[in-house]
C-alpha cells in the first residue's frame, strides 16, 4: 500500500465514518445519551439457547443499558465517527459481566454479518474457551474485520486484547479524542484517549471517566475515519496507518 501520507491525514481529520459499519459488544445503549440521540443502530439482547446464540431485537428508543458502560463507550466512539453505522449487542450484565462463551458466540455470528470494526471494550482472562477465540480472531482478519479490543486496566493479561490479531489499546492521558500513541516492542500498541474523558450524559450532565474500555472507543472511532477514506484497507493496513498518524502527532514512537 503506497499512499501519500499528508493527504490521507488530512482525508482522515475531514471524515466522519460516514457509511462504515461497526459493531459493539458492551452493555446495551441509552438513548438519551447526547452523543446517541437520532443516531442508534439496531440493538441485541444476546444470551445462550439450547441451539447456541440467542439474539433478540430491542425495541427502538428503549434504554437498554444495563450498567451504563456501553451508553459511555458508543458515545466515545460516536464522539470521533458521528457518522458510522454502529449496531449494538448486548452481553454485559448489571455488573458488567459476561462469560468468554457467549463473547465467542457473539463474535462468531458479528464477524459474518458484514461489518468492518468490531469495538470490545471487555475481554476475558480465562484460557478455557482460548481456542476458539484463537480461531475467531484469525478469521475476523482474515475477512477484513478491524478487532478493536480494550487490555486491562490492572495489568494482566487480558483476551483478546493480547492477540496480535486486534488493534489493542490501552488508556493515556490525551489532549483530545483523536491523540493516539504507538508503542513499538508491546503487545499492546496503541494508546488512547482513556483518562478523565469528559462524557455527556442523559440529563446533559458532565461525566468524567477513565478506563482502557473508552480509549479503544476513541481509536474505534478513528479506525472508522480511516475505513472512510481508504476502504480497500484490512486490518494490517488499519494498523500501519494508525502507527503512522500517531508518530506523526507523536513525534516518534514510544518504547513500552
Amino acid at each position: 500500500m503506497r499512499l501519500d501520507m499528508k493527504k490521507t491525514f488530512q482525508s482522515i481529520l475531514l471524515s466522519t465514518g460516514a457509511h462504515v459499519r461497526v459493531a459493539v459488544i458492551d452493555s446495551g445503549v441509552n438513548p438519551q445519551f447526547p452523543a446517541l440521540r437520532g443516531k442508534l443502530g439496531r440493538i441485541f439482547d444476546c444470551s445462550h439457547g439450547s441451539q447456541g446464540l440467542c439474539l433478540e431485537e430491542v425495541a427502538a428508543g428503549e434504554n437498554s443499558d444495563r450498567s451504563g458502560h456501553g451508553s459511555l463507550v458508543q458515545s466515545c466512539l460516536m464522539s470521533v465517527a458521528p457518522e458510522a453505522k454502529v449496531d449494538h449487542f448486548r452481553v454485559l450484565d448489571e455488573n458488567n459481566v459476561t462469560d468468554s462463551s457467549l463473547l465467542c458466540y457473539v463474535l462468531d455470528h458479528i464477524i459474518d454479518q458484514g461489518y468492518q470494526i468490531v469495538n470490545v471494550s471487555l475481554g476475558t482472562s480465562s484460557e478455557y474457551h482460548l481456542p476458539w477465540l484463537v480461531a475467531l480472531m484469525k478469521r475476523a482478519y482474515e475477512s477484513n474485520v478491524v478487532m478493536v479490543a480494550a487490555c486491562s486496566n490492572v495489568g494482566n493479561w487480558l483476551y483478546p486484547a493480547t492477540f496480535t490479531y486486534c488493534v489493542s489499546v490501552n488508556a493515556m492521558p490525551a489532549a483530545h479524542a483523536m491523540q493516539v500513541r504507538f508503542h513499538s516492542g508491546s503487545v499492546v500498541e496503541f494508546s488512547g484517549m482513556g483518562v478523565n474523558v469528559p462524557v455527556a450524559g442523559p440529563a446533559d450532565q458532565s461525566l468524567f471517566v477513565s478506563g482502557s474500555s473508552y480509549a479503544a472507543a476513541h481509536v474505534s472511532g478513528l479506525c472508522a475515519r480511516i475505513l472512510e477514506t481508504r476502504p480497500e484497507c484490512g486490518p494490517l493496513d488499519v494498523k500501519i496507518l494508525l502507527r503512522e498518524y500517531a508518530q506523526s502527532m507523536d513525534g516518534s514512537s514510544q518504547v513500552a
